[in-house]
């Protein structure tokens, strides 16, 4: 009779492990929004003044889940800017070192494009700030033939677009599993935001200058106290 009641709880038990259990963010201490202010600059260098910054955040810190900014820092080279036909969007070309391949980085923005400085203190990251942005899309690709081009209105891609890493998608998460990033941020972001984590409050200060110079109307609101 024992062995008959074990049977059901070993198969209650089999069933539970093989359950996965939703990832839960690590606690932190502190998580707010807070101003910052921008670099006074009045000439725009798209490679040291947005590109720099960003790849190499992105590339050296080590809850980035992502291999194309250091593919883009160390295996091409910058080299130009595509036409500026396009308001909304703007596209930095990168030839590779080695062969014929070309990379790109594309920064859009959407309608009414938001962002919001969050400092977060205390947490198993240490302490970091994020950069929370609203109707804001950067895209970082490697491996293309070719890049993109504007013609009849839209961009056309080349026939072998690349291999893509974005940022505000809901089915691609570009940081590690065990940050809890972005979930940490709490009610301070939603699943379709951009978030860029810098340990520096100077590189996002500088890739905050970069977005804003970009698209003027990225609307920064001021916290009040």
């Amino acid at each position: 009779m024992r062995w008959l009641l074990a049977i059901p709880f070993f198969i209650l038990l089999a069933g539970c492990a093989g359950q996965k259990l939703p990832e839960v963010a690590p606690p932190v201490d502190r998580v707010e929004p807070i101003n910052v202010s921008l670099p006074q600059l009045h000439s725009f260098s798209p490679q040291s003044d947005y590109l720099q910054p960003l790849l190499t955040t992105m590339a050296r810190e080590p809850f980035y889940s992502l291999t194309n900014p250091r593919l883009l820092l160390t295996g091409y080279e910058f080299s130009h800017t595509l036409a500026e036909t396009d308001r909304r969007k703007t596209v930095y070309a990168f030839k590779a070192s080695q062969g014929g391949s070309w990379g790109y980085l594309t920064s859009g923005i959407g309608m009414r494009p938001v962002a919001n400085v969050i400092a977060i203190q205390n947490s198993s990251l240490g302490s970091a700030y994020a950069l929370v942005l609203k109707s804001v899309k950067l895209c970082l690709v490697s491996q293309a033939s070719g890049v993109p081009v504007w013609q009849g209105g839209k961009w056309q891609f080349p026939a072998r677009p690349g291999y893509f890493e974005c940022t505000g998608m809901t089915n691609q998460n570009i940081y590690r599993v065990g940050t809890g990033l972005p979930g940490l941020l709490g009610p301070y972001f939603s699943e379709k935001d951009s978030v860029l984590v810098f340990r520096n409050l100077g590189q996002l200060q500088q890739v905050l200058w970069a977005l804003k110079y970009q698209f003027p109307e990225l609307n920064i609101p001021v916290i009040q106290p």
